[in-house]
């Protein structure tokens, strides 16, 4: 199965990276004293030395055994849920084995019921159920082969997601404490979902993102080796056609002035056959495996799930391939040509129409990723400047 991870540079952040809520802390005597002192402040934390790892509010605000082991298991069976395509609020497809949980009256004893789906039709009329899906039950001893019933989608629970799954998502309460939502990052991360923090203070809420799966690798077509850029190859990711530049600056306001670029997504270091990670994490083999199979020249889709808007940069985060940053996203515009950060934007969910961008896996030698030209204003044709 293909994942995908958000990463580098922050275009993400996960704010629990590197850091804790307890105490500083500092080796030996004086170390305990001072992690128990800050740890009771909710200090800004780290993994600190051995006296702030004991501080009284070291463990309790920022490692992840604090929460009781049932709120855990109840946040990971979630994830592992959205993972596989058997989250709540997923809609049946053909293919799915489901389970019938009507609740209330049931003249037809169809509660309980397993099936596999054969038909779904969403109507406008049934927006609140989801739409009526025709499930083929499984067949009991006193029944005719091949018995059909039709249901509301809200009254079935996907059993067995059909293969290769569509994106999902899954928005978890903003009841959550921060450190469940410490704790929702790292299983997401462990088992290959993105997941990002929207809002602030008490609005502040998580939602996890599984890109859908493709045939071959996620998101990638026409899978023929295209001509390898000779050299040191330098980076290596999806460059935009321009089509797909064009409806993405159409559907983002950039000031007058700024800089244009929105033309290609970073997937790794070095080649695609041998990459290499872009930040200090750890990355799973598996993911960088993923990433070694794609060839240069195939074609792409990618698809737009957030926007980050900040004083001197504008991105969108985007699922469809392999990427060995945390937060893949691509870098619309800036307001100076040395600035290509994107640590300390605002990222909010993508909640426009749904927007599906194009574009063809390439490999760049040196700098050229960072080759463009000096300045181009906002108001020039998007196909300027384009390398």
């Amino acid at each position: 199965r293909n994942t995908v991870r958000f990463a580098m540079d922050g275009a993400f952040p996960n704010v629990w990276n590197g850091k804790g809520a307890g105490g500083k802390g500092r080796k030996g005597e004086k170390g305990r004293q001072d992690g128990d002192e800050q740890g009771r402040k909710g200090g800004n934390g780290g993994k600190g030395g051995k006296g702030g790892k004991r501080g009284k509010g070291g463990k309790d605000a920022g490692d992840e055994d604090a929460l009781p082991s049932e709120r855990k298991d109840h946040l990971e069976a979630q994830l592992l849920a959205l993972s596989c395509g058997t989250e709540t609020s997923a809609i049946p497809r053909v293919g799915d084995l489901v389970q019938i949980t009507v609740i209330g009256s049931d003249p037809q004893n169809l509660q309980g019921r397993t099936g596999k789906v054969i038909g779904v039709a969403l109507l406008p009329s049934l927006k609140t159920s989801g739409g009526a899906v025709t499930v083929r039950l499984d067949r009991l001893d006193a029944e005719p082969e091949g018995l059909d019933v039709s249901v509301g989608a809200s009254d079935l629970r996907i059993l067995e997601a059909a293969r290769p799954l569509p994106e999902g998502s899954l928005t978890f309460p903003k009841t959550l404490t921060g450190l469940e939502r410490k704790f929702v990052h790292s299983v997401a991360e462990r088992i290959g979902l993105i997941s990002q923090s929207f809002g602030k203070g008490e609005d502040r809420y998580i939602t996890a993102f599984r890109a859908a799966e493709g045939s071959g690798t996620s998101g990638c077509m026409d899978c023929v080796q295209g001509d390898s850029v000779a050299g040191n190859i330098e980076v290596s990711g999806v460059e935009l056609d321009q089509e797909s530049k064009a409806a993405l600056l159409e559907a983002v306001a950039v000031p007058e002035n700024w800089i244009i670029l929105a033309d290609r997504m970073v997937i790794c270091r070095g080649s695609l056959q041998k990459p290499r990670q872009m930040d200090h994490r750890s990355v799973v083999s598996d993911l960088l495996s993923q990433i070694s199979i794609l060839q240069s020249g195939s074609m792409c889709c990618l698809r737009v799930v957030t926007i980050a808007r900040g004083e001197h940069a504008i991105a969108v985060g985007v699922l469809g391939v392999p990427c060995a940053d945390r937060n893949p996203h691509i870098l619309l515009a800036t307001d100076r040509p040395d600035h290509r950060s994107v640590k300390d934007l605002d990222w909010k969910p993508w909640d426009k129409e749904a927007l599906l961008l194009k574009g063809q896996l390439k490999e760049w030698p040196m700098a050229k990723p960072d080759d463009r030209p000096a300045h181009q204003p906002a108001d020039q044709p998007a196909d300027q400047g384009a390398t």
